[in-house]
C-alpha cells in the first residue's frame, strides 16, 4: 500500500496531508503519529514495515503499534488517499 498524490507537510509542529491530484481534493490535518504513518506510505509498504519503524522511533509495544498503524491506514482509505 502506497499513499497517492499527496505531501505530507509541517509548519509550527503540525502536520497536514494535502492532495496534489487524484480521487481526494483537499487537506488533513495529521496528529504526529499519523504524519510519521503518512510519510512511511510515501514509497509502497506493509502495516509490519511501519510497525517496525514505529516500534524503532518510539517507546510501544508492537500490537498498539499495529492496531494505532490499522487504524489510520483505514481513515486514509475512507478518503481515498491510499493507491492500493
Amino acid at each position: 500500500m502506497k499513499l497517492k498524490d499527496v505531501i505530507i507537510s509541517e509548519a509550527n509542529g503540525e502536520f497536514v496531508a494535502v492532495s496534489v491530484g487524484g480521487s481526494f481534493n483537499g487537506m488533513l490535518k495529521l496528529n504526529s503519529t499519523a504524519a510519521f504513518i503518512a510519510e512511511a506510505m510515501q514509497e509502497e509498504t506493509t502495516v509490519e514495515a511501519i510497525a517496525d519503524k514505529v516500534c524503532e522511533s518510539y517507546e510501544v509495544e508492537r500490537d498498539i503499534a499495529v492496531k494505532s498503524i490499522e487504524a489510520v491506514v483505514e481513515e486514509f482509505r475512507k478518503v481515498g488517499l491510499i493507491a492500493e
